[in-house]
């Protein structure tokens, strides 16, 4: 079988040498990318199965572009968001960039080697990390990133993120249940996703796994 082939990219050359080496050691050939451009072109020559982003880039251009770049290739390879940012604005925007996994830097090695192959076999992982919901400063999320997406339902998204009721998110947002209701049929029907069911589904966490989301 041929080996799994993967692109770290980071803008540290420590982060890049340290996910290059656990990955070697699982039998993956590696290259790496410190900014956009190196990344694309690497890309387009080697053709890996994976690349691991992150989301700020040497370069000063942002993961999302690359990822969006990348999602629109044919025979695209598998994309692993791997990124210290684990805010509502940063998940939502990995996924409407067509990220395949979302895994927060707090994550251990061995959590992100399984992490990378089961991507590649086509599984979506979605570890946000080992902090607690509350944690989530819904205040900080903002509309720039997805601007068909309003503020408000941004805010609601990043509650549904973290597995709260509508009932519960409505107490958090001192709304009217149906209001709530409505606002999260809306932002899920602009991720592309009929339910929360679905967005789950895509973006499932696996057994064993500590992250801010409740089961």
């Amino acid at each position: 079988m041929q080996a799994l082939g993967v692109l770290v990219v980071d803008q540290h050359p420590v982060v890049r040498y340290a996910l290059s080496s656990l990955l070697e050691a699982r039998g993956a050939w590696t290259a790496e990318a410190a900014a956009s451009d190196e990344a694309w072109n690497t890309i387009k020559r080697s053709r890996p199965g994976v690349v691991v982003l992150e989301l700020n880039l040497d370069d000063g251009t942002t993961g999302i572009d690359l990822c969006q770049q990348v999602k629109a290739m044919d025979d695209a390879p598998r994309v692993v968001v791997f990124t210290g940012d684990a805010s509502p604005s940063a998940v939502v925007a990995a996924i409407a960039a067509g990220a395949d996994s979302f895994l927060h830097k707090s994550v251990g090695s061995a959590e992100l080697v399984d992490a990378v192959e089961r991507t590649h076999g086509g599984q979506r992982m979605w570890m946000l990390g080992k902090s607690d919901r509350r944690d989530i400063d819904i205040r900080s999320v903002t509309s720039d990133v997805l601007p068909a997406i309003t503020r408000r339902e941004e805010q609601v998204l990043s509650l549904v993120l973290r597995r709260y009721t509508n009932e519960e998110i409505a107490d958090e947002l001192s709304l009217a249940p149906q209001t709530i209701k409505n606002q999260v049929s809306s932002a899920l029907r602009k991720l592309g996703v009929s339910g929360r069911r679905e967005l789950f589904r895509k973006y499932s966490r696996q057994p064993g796994v500590a992250t801010a989301a409740r089961s």
